[in-house]
């Protein structure tokens, strides 16, 4: 996908009366916050569902490939001569199935990231703008959205839910470039699989991403992002965590435990945090 050309707005045939869509935000806005039953989309948006949006032949069309494509994938767990680059991401499904949320989606970002190079669609598959299947992306050439869409069908694979996921084409606000990631909702928290680094990031730290469409197997959504709404956003977590301080103070005290020797601490990679939104 050549991502860098393309304009701001993602908005021409979203399939719904788009000024009602703003007039709502616009109502949202005008309280101090977002009400309590207010809903925030991913990456702290105001999304809505759409049909018709100019993602959308693209994602379904990748879909059927990968799904006339899937009986090969299982094939080749136990086929000696498959594709060894096919045989690696069984492998890596295969060892992650059954591990801790968390360290499935560390070691499937990093692996996928590892999987294939970027490289430009023209070059590669002499047009434009294609969205690779798996069997394409394993030949070792890849942009964002077939990063994103490999990751995307294995945590499907994983057994996350379709719910949980979506795979989101954002407006990058710093570089002032389109990309393509991968949210998932965990439960506990929200976070970003992303190409550009090997690390899994919890999406409140990464709102330089502006997403404009966003899709899952069943569902399309239209985003719309404003400083105000960020904002928002942001305090409504800020207030969630006072909270969850305030239960957990209210809890009993345990019984104080014996002090645990003292080890040396390396700060881990995921802990360095990227708020760039503004």
């Amino acid at each position: 996908m050549v991502m860098g050309g393309m304009q701001a707005s993602a908005f021409p045939n979203v399939g719904i009366n788009l000024q009602k869509a703003i007039q709502k935000q616009e109502e949202v806005l005008k309280k101090q916050a977002p009400a309590d039953g207010f809903k925030f989309g991913i990456m702290g948006s105001f999304e809505f569902k759409t049909v018709n949006h100019r993602f959308q032949s693209d994602w379904q069309d990748v879909l059927l490939r990968i799904k006339s494509e899937a009986p090969g994938y299982e094939q080749c767990s136990s086929d000696a001569s498959c594709n060894p680059k096919l045989r690696q991401w069984r492998s890596l499904l295969d060892d992650l199935k059954g591990l801790p949320v968390d360290v499935q989606l560390a070691r499937l970002n990093k692996s996928i990231n590892r999987m294939a190079r970027y490289a430009d669609d023209a070059k590669t598959f002499g047009k434009k703008d294609h969205w690779a299947t798996p069997l394409e992306f394993l030949k070792g050439k890849a942009d964002c959205e077939d990063f994103a869409t490999v990751k995307f069908w294995s945590l499907l694979e994983l057994g996350f839910s379709n719910e949980q996921l979506r795979l989101a084409v954002v407006r990058d606000q710093r570089r002032g470039i389109m990309h393509a990631v991968v949210t998932v909702d965990t439960g506990e928290k929200k976070v970003v699989l992303d190409s550009l680094f090997d690390h899994v990031v919890e999406e409140r730290y990464i709102l330089k991403y502006a997403p404009i469409y966003s899709a899952n197997l069943d569902s399309q959504y239209a985003h719309i992002v404003s400083k105000q709404l960020r904002v928002a956003y942001l305090n409504r977590l800020e207030h969630q965590a006072k909270g969850l301080v305030i239960r957990a103070a209210a809890k009993p005290k345990p019984e104080k435990a014996a002090p645990l020797a003292r080890v040396p601490f390396a700060p881990a990679l995921a802990q360095y945090r990227f708020v760039d939104w503004t």
